[in-house]
């Protein structure tokens, strides 16, 4: 039963790791143009490692029965650290915004007068796509940290396949 949950988990985390994926792609040159960028990019690539290196275990290891490299345990581990990391700071921001609906309001009111005249969404539209998308990435963190989590435990499990460099 708690394999199906982690094999539910790890395809749920793929099309997420895709859309980060893609959005790593497209502001890496923006990123190193802009130095502040680098941490945030460097978050969401480990994100993407680790949703793809995970799900490579789960496919090829768990379900193939085929050995693994000692590397991609590795892959796996660390990049589990950095994100578990990501996923409790988004926690923690989006439980912030849902419970203070005050701070959401003074970025929403923020962002509209940084944007000025290109803002086409009145503040009210903007605030519940906030709020939604908050509820989301909420729901996202927490399925990556029980997915991190069950991760761990499997490595532990299935330690035996890490054991052969026959890949």
């Amino acid at each position: 039963m708690k394999l199906t949950i982690y094999r539910i988990l790890s395809f749920l985390l793929v099309p997420m790791a895709i859309l980060f994926a893609m959005g790593v792609l497209l502001f890496l040159s923006t990123a190193f143009a802009n130095p502040a960028l680098l941490f945030p990019l460097f978050l969401i690539a480990c994100i993407v490692i680790y949703s793809f290196a995970s799900l490579n275990f789960l496919i090829k290891g768990i379900d193939g029965k085929k050995n693994l490299k000692k590397s991609s345990k590795d892959w796996i581990k660390v990049n589990a650290i950095v994100s578990i990391v990501f996923a409790l700071l988004m926690i923690i921001e989006c439980v912030v915004f849902l419970t203070h609906p005050e701070m959401m309001q003074d970025v929403v009111s923020q962002t509209k007068q940084n944007a000025g005249s290109n803002f086409k969404l009145s503040e009210a539209d903007f605030e519940n796509y906030f709020r939604i998308t908050s509820y989301f990435f909420l729901a996202y963190a927490i399925t990556l940290c029980i997915h991190i989590i069950m991760s761990f435990q499997y490595l532990k499990m299935y330690n035996y396949l890490f054991q052969g460099e026959k890949n």
